[in-house]
């Protein structure tokens, strides 16, 4: 199943992170812009998946890029962003964030009861 989620982007001095505002928890880090991407792609997947093998609803992606940078300035003006491991002692955070949708694949699990079982021999009475 395909899913696409807002996330914010944010430059600081070490590199780039981001969050995803529908999914909260998924925050992930990477040296460069490639990695960035690279680094949300496998941790977005990776929560979504663990999130429904876990049998938790799955977060809808629900925010758009708008609700999203509303989201993110609240935050900002809130000083949460260290909470979230981003630091910004060398950069205004408003100077290298973007604001972008992702698209990821998600494998959805079965439900445990279409899950066949091998067929047991009855025990034998008496």
């Amino acid at each position: 199943m395909k899913l696409t989620y807002a996330v914010v982007f944010i430059q600081d001095a070490n590199g780039w992170g981001a969050y995803v505002p529908d999914a909260l928890g998924c925050v992930s880090r990477g040296d460069t812009w490639e990695e960035m991407l690279e680094m949300i792609d496998e941790g977005l997947t990776f929560h979504i998946e663990g999130t429904l093998e876990g049998g938790d609803p799955l977060p809808a992606p629900r925010m758009s890029i708008d609700e999203a940078i509303a989201y993110h300035l609240e935050l900002t003006a809130d000083d949460c962003l260290s909470d979230l491991g981003l630091d910004f002692s060398d950069a205004p955070p408003t100077l290298a964030t973007r604001f972008e949708f992702v698209e990821i694949d998600v494998r959805v699990p079965e439900p445990a009861s279409s899950l066949s079982e091998p067929a047991r021999e009855p025990a034998p009475v008496g």
